[in-house]
């Protein structure tokens, strides 16, 4: 008997595709993700620092793989009243929560590891993907602007 006639064998499905609004989605719950490791590393007195792998040249000039920090900025301040505002970024423009306004206000530092769960919770149920698909769209209209600056006819 053969070693794969035990195994169960399927077709591949066609495409796992996701659409644009699951992909924004995605982009968006990942970068939440690292505010929240950000937020409890914070809040534990510990640093928080993803890595990223980059390809460097050694003392013999040779490529080799190696770790560096990315620099991660808090989506988080506090405002002069004392309380802690909160803003949703895709990319670097702020996102529209409701009704134009584009900030989350809480009371105290503690309460934001609760909010960015909620805000998680949120981008998967698509209740942001109007305001994703309008930012997505303003990013593709500036950089089609910009590569347009310095050509010549």
């Amino acid at each position: 008997m053969s070693l794969l006639g035990n195994l169960k064998v399927v077709a591949n499905p066609a495409s796992l595709t996701k659409t644009p609004e699951q992909f924004r989605r995605n982009k968006l719950i990942g970068k939440l993700e690292e505010q929240l490791a950000l937020a409890e590393a914070q809040l534990g007195g510990k640093s928080y620092n993803r890595m990223r792998w980059i390809t460097a040249a050694n003392a013999e000039g040779e490529p080799v793989r190696i770790q560096r920090p990315v620099r991660l900025k808090p989506w988080w301040y506090k405002s002069v009243a004392g309380k802690v505002l909160m803003t949703v970024r895709y990319g670097t423009r702020p996102l529209v929560i409701s009704n134009g306004m584009t900030a989350i206000e809480f009371d105290k530092l503690e309460d934001l590891p609760k909010t960015i769960t909620t805000v998680i919770k949120a981008v998967d149920a698509g209740e942001l993907d109007g305001e994703l698909a309008s930012a997505a769209a303003a990013k593709g209209k500036h950089l089609s602007k910009a590569g347009k600056v310095g050509m010549k006819k």
